[in-house]
Order: C-alpha cells, then sequence, then structure tokens
C-alpha cells in the first residue's frame, strides 16, 4: 500500500495543486544573507518561520519580514534547543505534524527511472504528507538527499534514519538531546517506541549545499573541532546495542551504518482515507 501510494503520487506529481498543511520551520544561523531554503520555499508560495537567536534577530529582519522570522529565547544553545523551540512552538499552535528544514537545501525533486527532476517545493512536501496522514504511527519521516537516490529500488524507507527535511509527529513525547548526533538519535527514540515507524521518501527528494562550505549554520559549532567526536562518542552510549563504529574519513568524523535499524520490524499501521488528495488517487 505505502509503495502504491508513493508510485501514484510520484506519476501524477504535475497535478498535486493543494496548500502545505503544516507548518514549516527553518533553522537558521550565521546565514541572513544566504537564502537557499527560504527561496524555495518562497518560490512555492509555503509560510515559512526563519528560526534565529536573539543575537541576530535584528541581522534576518534585514532580509526576510517579521512575520516569517522567530526569535528564540536564548543565543548559543545549540541545534537541539533550536529543533526542540521549533516542535514546542508548533504544539502551542495546535499544530499535529510540524516540518523542519535544514537552511542550506538548494532545491526539491522527485525521483523518475533514471535521472532526478526539479520541482515546486509544495509539490514534494504535500505528497509527503498526504502518505504520511493516512497511517496512524508515523513518528517522523523525511525526504532523502539526491545523492543517495540513485541506490535505492524502493519509493519510501521504512524504520530508518531521516534527517534534513523532516515532518515530525507532535503526539510523541520525544526531544532532541544534547551533545548527540541528533536526528540519528531522535529516528531511534521514535523507533524504540516498537509502535511509531519512521519513513525516508526515496523518490520525494532534497538537494543541499555540502555541509562545511557555506559560513553559518553548523560550520562553527557541531562540526567545529572535535565536537563531531564528542556528538558520535555519545550516540555510542546512548545506544550500545547498535554498536556504532566511529571512522575518520578525509579529516571528518564518520559513523558507520549500523544493522540497528533492521531489528525494528513493526511496520506503518493504515487508517480511513482523509486526505482529499489521496482520495482522488485512491
Amino acid at each position: 500500500m505505502l509503495e502504491q501510494q508513493a508510485e501514484t503520487l510520484l506519476d501524477d506529481i504535475d497535478n498535486i495543486t493543494e496548500s502545505v498543511k503544516y507548518p514549516v520551520y527553518v533553522p537558521s544561523r550565521g546565514r541572513a544573507d544566504v537564502a537557499l531554503t527560504t527561496r524555495e520555499l518562497k518560490n512555492s508560495g509555503i509560510p515559512f518561520y526563519v528560526v534565529v537567536e536573539p543575537q541576530e534577530y535584528e541581522k534576518y529582519l534585514e532580509h526576510y519580514d517579521i512575520s516569517s522570522v522567530l526569535k528564540m529565547d536564548h543565543n548559543n544553545r545549540g541545534i537541539t534547543y533550536v529543533r526542540n523551540y521549533c516542535k514546542q512552538h508548533s504544539i502551542e499552535n495546535g499544530a499535529k505534524f510540524h516540518w523542519q528544514f535544514d537552511d542550506n537545501i538548494t532545491s526539491f525533486k522527485y525521483r523518475e527511472p533514471t535521472k532526478n527532476v526539479k520541482c515546486e517545493a509544495f509539490k514534494c512536501i504535500v505528497a509527503c504528507e498526504s502518505i504520511c496522514d493516512s497511517y496512524e504511527n508515523i513518528g517522523i519521516a523525511g525526504m532523502s538527499h539526491t545523492m543517495f537516490a540513485f541506490s535505492k529500488s524502493n519509493h519510501v524507507g521504512i524504520n530508518q534514519q531521516v534527517y534534513s527535511g523532516v515532518l515530525v509527529n507532535n503526539d510523541l513525547d520525544i526531544w532532541w538531546r544534547d551533545d548527540v548526533i541528533e536526528d540519528t538519535d531522535y529516528s531511534l527514540q521514535v523507533l524504540n517506541t516498537k509502535y511509531y515507524c519512521t519513513l525516508l521518501f526515496n523518490k520525494f527528494l532534497i538537494d543541499k549545499a555540502a555541509t562545511m562550505t557555506i559560513k553559518g549554520g553548523n560550520t562553527d559549532t557541531s562540526h567545529a573541532g572535535d565536537n563531531r567526536m564528542k556528538r558520535s562518542l555519545k550516540l555510542q552510549e546512548y545506544w550500545p546495542q547498535a554498536n556504532f563504529q566511529i571512522t575518520n574519513q578525509y579529516g571528518r568524523t564518520k559513523i558507520k551504518p549500523s544493522n540497528i535499524w533492521k531489528t525494528f520490524v513493526h511496520t506503518p499501521i493504515p487508517k480511513s482515507f482523509n486526505s482529499p488528495l489521496m482520495e482522488f488517487l485512491k
């Protein structure tokens, strides 16, 4: 059912006209004048919050409308504080899900058999929302990176790590933890419920500027010095059963893939179709 839904949406992606349903947050730091993700969202007519520290609030107002800039309460608290702030804000505003996108996304694409095709952001986002809304137990879902799309035969990966462009279920009392590889840790927390699943969309994709190639973001915090190593060691501490192997590749700390993802065997539970788009595509 899941693969069929994704295939149908992929075939009819040009006919998607619905608006994005859930609020969109773009955590950003040191990139007020580097509008990558927000440019794509603006061009697609998608409202969003760019989420910034108080010390950079005025700088971002030079480039964004005040209604689009969400000022946090504190400076220099790290990416986990930012992600939790976004989640709490969306909960307080009554959202069942919310989106978080990294601020270095250069385009949204969908996957055809032999190539990736650029499209308006809202088409990929609405397609992912429609699928998640048709299941009872999606804890977090995300779009795959274009560089990995060629190696994936399935349309949707179940119970895998998700990252960069994620749709988060606000019903779960799960939060990002400090000083750890936060996207891996959050995905594992979701799966460790043994009920909620993760979805990684391999046909609805994002393209990004390479990590550490543009100023700002995590370049001078999470990726600086030995911070990446410390966060990797914390991941090992939280999840010893995963047997994560830490390596150094081209001067950067890397974590080798773990078989822990294969140990989560629970599956998405369908619910009644309540999306007009999914009703049309049934």
